[in-house]
């Protein structure tokens, strides 16, 4: 009796062993994968803006829009497609947005959707003042061409929809914003508002509708609590902290479906409004969501 015990005391002891060695080696890799994106992340990000600000010291005598143009189709771009490879995002469904001169409108639950966009046509996206107010970063990203809302200042609207006017028509770039003005949990979409809608018309441009899903986390279908871990939605969270949570994840898979273009030539031969265009666009999004 006393042999038996002693034999199923080790047994339980040798199992538990091997299940704490296991759980700590899991822990090692999950922190080690953290510390290699994470600094891989930020020597991408380096690189990408030395490589601007050389651009841009290069082509100085060729004025902003043609650097504008060359930063944002080859550094912009190819540093989102790296960005996001880093963040362990998996892209299924459409692979580029073959357009120019386009107006890309899509739903918005994070950074990882500003990234998408940008990575798969050469576009930049209307981006938060928020962003704009960060140290280094936002000054940074003004040099590059990026315009900035405040949505709490509706007067300034106009004032930047002749900043993007001007882009598309002398880069040839896409300009994409998130008609929500806000960012979603990541499930359901909010009321658009019609505002930059007005683009259509300055930029005599198409629409192009935009759906971005997260499709899986870690290989399973996200819910209410692990979705949290990709989408950035309450502003109360440190957006540093968020990212290190987004390292440590091991795959996100996302789909991407650019659905049919609302054309230049339907809104003005319906005699479309920007809150008509605006409607045609949430309901063409909200059908994929």
């Amino acid at each position: 009796m006393e042999f038996a015990n002693n034999f199923f005391t080790k047994k339980v002891t040798r199992i538990l062993s091997w299940s704490i060695i296991i759980r700590v080696y899991n822990l090692f890799l999950k922190y080690f994968l953290t510390i290699i994106r994470t600094i891989s992340l930020l020597t991408v990000v380096s690189i990408g803006i030395i490589i601007s600000v050389l651009l841009k010291i290069i082509i100085v005598f060729s004025g902003k829009w043609r650097f504008i143009q060359i930063n944002t189709k080859y550094v912009v771009r190819w540093t989102s497609k790296i960005l996001l490879a880093i963040c362990g995002v998996k892209i299924r469904g459409s692979h580029n947005f073959n357009i120019s001169n386009g107006v890309v409108v899509s739903n918005h639950w994070g950074y990882l959707d500003s990234l998408i966009l940008m990575a798969f046509s050469p576009c930049l996206v209307i981006s938060n003042v928020d962003v704009e107010k960060m140290p280094i970063v936002g000054k940074i990203m003004m040099s590059m061409g990026f315009v900035f809302v405040d949505r709490n200042r509706n007067k300034t609207i106009p004032d930047i929809i002749k900043k993007t006017t001007d882009i598309i028509k002398h880069t040839n770039l896409n300009i994409a914003f998130f008609p929500e003005g806000a960012t979603g949990d990541g499930f359901k979409l909010n009321r658009f508002k019609s505002s930059f809608f007005e683009l259509a018309y300055t930029t005599k441009a198409n629409v192009v509708p935009v759906v971005i899903r997260i499709k899986s986390i870690n290989g399973k279908a996200p819910n209410k609590y692990t979705i949290n871990q990709v989408v950035f939605h309450n502003t109360s969270e440190n957006i540093i902290k968020h990212i290190l949570k987004l390292l440590q994840l091991k795959s996100i898979e996302i789909s991407v479906v650019d659905l049919p273009q609302i054309s230049y030539y339907d809104i003005t031969s319906k005699k479309l409004s920007r809150k008509d265009i605006c409607k045609i666009a949430e309901d063409k999004i909200s059908d994929y969501i």
